[in-house]
């Protein structure tokens, strides 16, 4: 017999290494509230300075941060005063924000199944009628043969079915790129009788915009200037997030303090930007 020692029938070291993918890491728990105080300094610092800042009204304030990313015709006006976006967006963005607001309150927050098909039918479809009327209304301006005469009611309820729709696709889209915790056998909508009661909130802020109660027209600026803000600011906080390796790390939206406090930055430059162009532009006369 040979006196070289057996070879084991199993040997680890012939095997290579297996490598085991990790989650991601979040900041210590002191961190994050480290992070979170510093986000609601600078956030209320940001308000402040919107509400406050002395030498211009505070509606053509907000009218001035969003006028690069919304047209801002066809617009609305309640207490004699503008809306700040026009009245297709208030649509929108309203009713984004009125969406979002439900889902959380009914517990979806953590949704992360796509509806039923025919719910998502009934998403598309409103899509399709907004950019039907969106184009009615783009050739009534041009002089051009339309199917009806546009109104800016039509405008906001059409807007308002395509802000059910970016508030379920946003939702998802944050729940699969950040979540750990997601709920893959939940939607945000699980049937029609959800989608109702979002459509009759939107009816409610339908009317409230066109009843011409004046004493509700900050409540309503707002929610519409916060709803069109807020998209841009999420889309940012996601993709800082998703650059600093949160993906699919997330259990609290409050462990996003960091991103959410870097998304800032882009956020006010793009806002900044766009609307410093946009003045321009009206200033040498290329835009009316």
């Amino acid at each position: 017999m040979s006196d070289q020692p057996r070879r084991p029938i199993f040997d680890p070291d012939a095997f290579p290494p297996i490598y085991i993918h990790q989650m991601p890491t979040l900041p210590a728990a002191a961190h994050q509230r480290k992070w979170g105080i510093i986000f609601l300094v600078v956030a209320a610092t940001l308000l402040a300075a919107l509400l406050f800042t002395p030498g211009l009204p505070l509606q053509w304030k907000m009218y001035a941060v969003v006028h690069g990313i919304c047209a801002q015709q066809h617009n609305i006006f309640l207490a004699n005063m503008q809306f700040p976006i026009c009245a297709r967006n208030t649509g929108i963005y309203s009713s984004f924000l009125v969406t979002l607001g439900f889902f959380f309150l009914i517990g979806r927050r953590r949704a992360g199944k796509l509806p039923h098909w025919s719910l998502v039918g009934v998403l598309g479809l409103f899509v399709a009628i907004m950019g039907l009327d969106g184009f009615n209304s783009l050739f009534y301006d041009l002089g051009l043969a339309t199917l009806y005469t546009p109104r800016n009611d039509l405008r906001t309820l059409t807007g308002m079915g395509m802000g059910v729709s970016i508030a379920v696709a946003v939702l998802l889209v944050f729940n699969v790129a950040l979540r750990q915790d997601i709920d893959e056998q939940t939607p945000p909508l699980k049937n029609g009788w959800e989608l109702l009661a979002i459509l009759l909130l939107n009816l409610l802020i339908l009317a409230a915009i066109y009843g011409n109660l004046d004493f509700l027209y900050w409540p309503l600026a707002f929610l519409a200037f916060s709803g069109i803000t807020s998209v841009v600011y999420i889309v940012n906080v996601v993709m800082c997030a998703l650059i600093m390796g949160y993906t699919g790390a997330v259990t609290r939206v409050s462990q996003l303090a960091r991103p959410a406090l870097v998304a800032l930055v882009p956020t006010l430059l793009l806002l900044g930007a766009m609307s410093s162009f946009r003045f321009w532009l009206e200033y040498i006369g290329i835009v009316p």
